[in-house]
């Protein structure tokens, strides 16, 4: 495999899984689509050539290789982090719809 040829793998890996994280926009849709599971996976994937690829691989393709994982990991967790306030949030609402006395309840339904 040619250097060209592994940093374009590299870059395409890197585009898709900045599109998993709804970084940037689908190109088909149009629109940014989040998928967590996959963007982990292709994570995964990056990790894993880069223990295959380890010691083959010369300064530019390693520092390349370093720098996508680290980028990808740490927008992986902010991304992460946002569903998780995002879940809390709305688990809170619920909690505080729940926590209404009865009497106002009943008093919304028979408005």
């Amino acid at each position: 495999m040619e250097k060209t040829d592994f940093v374009e793998l590299l870059h395409f890996l890197h585009v898709l899984c900045w599109q998993a994280l709804g970084k940037v926009s689908n190109p088909v849709s149009g629109k940014p689509e989040k998928n967590l599971q996959f963007a982990k996976r292709l994570i995964d994937i990056l990790e894993t050539l880069q223990v295959k690829t380890k010691g083959n691989l010369d300064d530019d393709e390693k520092r390349m290789l370093e720098n996508i994982l680290t980028d990808l990991r740490l927008n992986y967790v902010d991304e992460l982090n946002k569903e998780c306030q995002s879940k809390e949030k709305e688990d809170g609402q619920h909690k505080k719809e729940d926590e209404r006395p009865e009497s106002e309840g009943k008093d919304k339904e028979n408005s």
